[in-house]
């Protein structure tokens, strides 16, 4: 598909968007007047940023962004750091596979450059004179032939109609500052933006909340990333009796989510480089997400993997914050044996339910079934409490917090992986109803799914506009951001449009939907610092000329019409 095309088709997906002022009625005044107007074109992309824009200004988004601004000597330059951040903003939601990209995809498309605030001479011709390199050409028989530049990059002559459209700025200044942006101005902004989002009721009230973290790969070129050997496990090699291991050195960061499956937001967020254990970020990342959502939401529970097992962790879980925690057991532990051991005495719980598979004439119905116990009151978890693992479990004075557990005795993932090891959660919370338990650490698969890929293969968190780790940094918390305030901003729309009918489909679909369709015979119209937008016959109307049978419209429209409509002229 077309770069362009493709940038546009994510555009529309992702949301259904405003930086320069809105004048309808001066704009209708002017084109009834007969006044001349700088600009005009199909209207495309640039309305569906300017429904977002008007989301991030509603909520006070837009000035907080100022607060991102790096502290940096500046280049000579007129363009202002907001503008520079919703560039970037278009060009995560744009999906540009590759930073450059963003050239053709938005820095030269008319209509995006003048809603975040540049003019027409500034779009075709440059904000600067800076990095232009004079024209080569050489004159073969009346044709202008672009010669080849010394850096071997072609150099278009000005018949070219893309080399006219200079754009006005380069990749490389949006690169500059943005891969400058502070880290703690980034974590800060994150944490900003997440509590204005809790205080709007973006949250349930109670958040069972999951939690992972998540490897993002990088070059061994690139500056300041760490690096990690590990075994590389889907590739395990059978050498007659032997199974050879295979190890791979990895390169990149590591980031740290907090995540709610229900608004599919995430709560709180931290990154570093990707050899840091898993464990070593948790407290920090579960404490900045319970700041995050203050006092009008609480985090009741929390879900996360093996790899966060850690006794000190869950105790402090547990006492300090009264949160519910689940965890499955590592299968070399002892309270991973204990629990097997006391399945027969424990309390079962079994569940059935149909899903359908296939479509049309190939659907079938399939039955999942689970079947778990719950077991309680376990002390061969000894590892639970606030001093963690160690020699004081041996003491005869030692008495060890009891830990709560339930046995997955069969789920769908053991039908189709019946000789994977029988999996044992555990809890400090009540396992009276061992289905909720299991019910409760099963959210967590969600944060990889909708998180994690999504990012990765969707909205290329690994993609950034520098190989440094500053701006690995700032691409992936201004993505990971971007992708909650896309999420934040359907919501918001699904609660204006919502039809009384339930079951019906709603929301950004309908409006998606309703956006193409009318503005397939709409136009966008600059002048100077302000726009408008109007159905096309409406410009051909003002102009001083008649549409018989405008598309849509039951009556025969005149000039006094449409600027009654607009707000010209009084009925």
């Amino acid at each position: 598909m077309d770069l362009i095309a493709d940038a546009a088709k994510k555009i529309t997906e992702r949301l259904v968007w405003n930086t320069a002022l809105k004048d309808q009625a001066g704009i209708t005044k002017d084109l009834a007047e007969g006044k001349d107007i700088e600009e005009i074109y199909g209207l495309g992309d640039a309305a569906l940023f300017d429904e977002f824009f008007c989301f991030l200004s509603h909520f006070g988004i837009k000035n907080l962004a100022w607060k991102l601004e790096p502290k940096i000597k500046k280049r000579e330059t007129d363009t202002n750091f907001l503008t520079v951040f919703c560039i970037y903003i278009m060009r995560i939601i744009a999906g540009c596979p590759y930073f450059w990209n963003i050239k053709p995809v938005l820095l030269q498309s008319q209509p995006l450059m003048h809603l975040v605030g540049f003019n027409a001479r500034q779009i075709r011709e440059g904000t600067s004179k800076r990095g232009l390199r004079k024209s080569l050409n050489t004159q073969i028989e009346g044709v202008n032939t672009p010669v080849e530049g010394v850096n071997g990059n072609e150099q278009k002559s000005d018949d070219d109609d893309i080399a006219v459209i200079r754009g006005p700025v380069c990749p490389q200044f949006i690169s500059f500052f943005i891969s400058a942006i502070l880290a703690s101005a980034l974590e800060l902004f994150f944490n900003k933006v997440i509590s204005i989002l809790a205080a709007n009721s973006f949250f349930p009230k109670h958040i069972r909340a999951v939690m992972d973290a998540s490897e993002i790969e990088s070059t061994e070129r690139c500056v300041g990333c760490g690096k990690v050997t590990k075994e590389k496990a889907p590739e395990l090699r059978r050498r007659g009796k032997r199974i050879r291991k295979i190890l791979e050195t990895v390169f990149g960061f590591k980031i740290w989510v907090v995540w709610d499956s229900v608004s599919k937001l995430p709560i709180a967020m931290r990154f570093t480089t990707i050899e840091v254990g898993d464990i070593k970020m948790a407290r920090e990342v579960v404490q900045q997400a319970i700041d995050n959502v203050g006092d009008k939401v609480k985090i009741v529970s929390l879900a996360f993997d093996r790899g966060f097992i850690d006794g000190v962790f869950m105790w402090w879980l547990h006492r300090d914050r009264g949160i519910r925690f689940y965890v499955p057991a590592k299968n070399n532990m002892h309270v991973y044996e204990d629990a097997l051991s006391l399945t027969d005495s424990g309390i079962r719980a079994r569940r059935e339910r149909e899903r359908k598979i296939g479509r049309g004439k190939n659907s079938s119905t399939v039955i999942d079934r689970w079947d778990v116990v719950g077991v309680e009151g376990l002390t061969s978890a000894g590892f639970y409490g606030e001093k963690g693992s160690g020699s004081h479990e041996n003491s005869n004075s030692f008495k060890p917090n009891l830990i709560n557990a339930v046995v997955v005795l069969h789920d769908p993932y053991k039908e189709n992986n019946p000789g994977s090891d029988t999996m044992v959660i555990l809890t400090n919370g009540p396992v009276n109803e061992p289905l909720g338990t299991y019910d409760g650490y099963d959210a967590r698969s969600e944060i990889e799914n909708s998180l994690f890929r999504e990012a990765k293969q969707a909205w290329f968190i690994e993609r950034p506009p520098e190989n440094t780790k500053n701006a690995f940094r700032a691409h992936v918390y201004l993505t990971i951001i971007t992708m909650a305030l896309t999420t934040a901003f359907r919501t918001w729309m699904d609660q204006q449009e919502k039809l009384d009918q339930r079951g019906k489909e709603t929301g950004i679909r309908k409006f998606r939907e309703k956006v193409r369709q009318e503005n397939g015979n709409k136009l966008i119209v600059f002048d100077g610092g302000k726009y408008a937008i109007f159905d096309a016959y409406e410009i051909v109307i003002l102009c001083g000329r008649t549409v018989r049978s405008p598309r849509g419209v039951p009556e025969r429209i005149e000039k006094k019409d449409i600027l009654i409509k607009y707000g010209v002229l009084r009925e």
